[in-house]
């Protein structure tokens, strides 16, 4: 299946060793790159450093949206990918 896709045009997405979904990783990493992750209740919140005003308060799928543009941002693989979003992450 592998073989059929990339010889169709598709490309096989990759993630450097020890890359993960973890929260406590991502809030490590999102650092290094100027940005807080943190998780109130139910409720995310994924913003720049020291960025004033009360946070926006978001749910799962738009914290992960929001991770998927900083890390795009800094040249590494989104989480989810559509056929329509975040193209400049494909080669």
């Amino acid at each position: 299946m592998i073989i059929d896709f990339t010889e169709k045009g598709g490309h096989v997405r990759e993630f450097k060793r020890g890359f993960t979904s973890d929260w406590r990783y991502l809030r490590d990493l999102l650092q290094g790159f100027g940005y807080e992750v943190k998780i109130e209740k139910s409720w995310y919140i994924v913003r720049k450093i020291g960025q004033g005003g009360r946070p926006k308060r978001l749910g799962r799928t738009a914290a992960i949206k929001a991770i998927d543009e900083i890390l795009v941002a800094n040249g590494l693989q989104p989480f989810m990918i559509t056929k329509h979003e975040f193209l400049e992450a494909r080669p």
